[in-house]
């Protein structure tokens, strides 16, 4: 296809805060050349209009899409409002693109799968660690036999969510999703492990000095189907921010380990020869997000199946729904 192959999509992001920034700036470098925002925030609507001075801008999602009528929109709004607000996109004729996680729950995932069938409308959900080259390179190295059969995965995951965002009192993420929010790293587990959950059992909570309602610290332990464990800790108050991904296997370990957005380092020992193989990985922290988005982009245009669809988002939402049923 044209490098300019995305210059017809009329592309609405619903939420223009960080990771709406974010997408907005990939779909423009990538060739998107109609985009709109809708959000509810006066501030937000302005910094849109001075990214992109000539874009439509709205206040109310409904008359966004009736007025703008987008070929994709992009979901970026908080997570109890992914759901309801997609399958009002699909009604209303856009493909949708929902950034993680899904939902908090299945709720309303089985008619947005069916409406989405139904009327032919494409739906992603945003994973973009499944893009990232070290990522990748780790799980193609896996799949290859190097490290034999998987028995173990441990994922670390923490960050000062309080020195990142001082506003956090005032956001969703203290009220309802807490450090459960940072679920790419339950996703990761789940992808590598490349099996069905049999049971999940965690232990969560507010226990540092943020006096979040909603958890700041979570530990989960995966079991799946066929004998392999995952461990996933996720924390909003660990400095400095660490990200941590070790495969454990009968022939040898592979880890992935992050030392910022735009530095990470994949590890690899094998008994076949035992000493530690390091790669590093430099890549920039928009590099995912613009495979994340070219490939759904394509999908739409080539009308192939989706990969990260409302199934596979579904997975890691089941775990954290698991969790809260516990």
């Amino acid at each position: 296809m044209a490098l300019n192959r995305f210059e017809s999509l009329r592309v609405l992001l619903a939420g223009f805060g960080s990771i709406g920034k974010r997408h907005g700036d990939v779909l423009e470098k990538i060739g998107v050349k109609q985009l709109a925002c809708v959000d509810p925030s006066e501030i937000s609507r302005t910094q849109f209009t001075e990214r992109f001075p000539e874009a439509p801008v709205y206040s109310d999602y409904v008359r966004a899409l009736i007025e703008y009528k987008p070929d994709v929109v992009f979901l970026m709004t908080p997570t109890k409002l992914h759901i309801p607000m997609a399958i009002e996109a699909v009604t209303a004729g856009s493909h949708v693109f929902i950034e993680k996680p899904l939902s908090y729950t299945q709720d309303g995932a089985k008619e947005l799968e069916t409406l989405a069938r139904e009327k032919n409308r494409k739906v992603m959900v945003g994973f973009c660690f499944r893009y990232h080259d070290a990522l990748l390179a780790a799980k193609k190295r896996i799949e290859a036999g190097e490290i034999g059969r998987v028995i173990s995965i441990r994922a670390l995951m923490g960050e000062p969510f309080y020195q990142i965002h001082p506003e956090y009192m005032d956001m969703y993420y203290s009220k309802y999703s807490g450090a459960f929010d940072l679920v790419h790293d339950i996703d990761l587990a789940i992808w590598f492990a490349n099996q069905d959950i049999k049971r999940v059992e965690s232990v969560y909570g507010s226990f540092s000095e943020m006096g979040m309602q909603s958890p700041d610290t979570v530990e989960m332990l995966i079991e799946f189907e066929d004998r392999l464990v995952a461990n996933v800790h996720l924390d909003f108050f660990q400095s400095p921010r660490r990200r941590t991904i070790d495969i454990i296997g009968w022939d040898g370990v592979v880890q992935i380990e992050f030392a910022s957005w735009d530095h990470a380092t994949l590890r690899v020992w094998r008994k076949a020869a035992p000493a530690w193989e390091e790669i590093p990985f430099e890549t920039r922290r928009n590099d995912m997000f613009e495979a994340e988005d070219s490939e759904f982009l394509d999908h739409i245009l080539e009308d192939t199946p989706v990969r990260l669809d409302i199934r596979e988002g579904l997975k890691s939402v089941r775990a954290v729904e698991a969790v809260s049923r516990a």
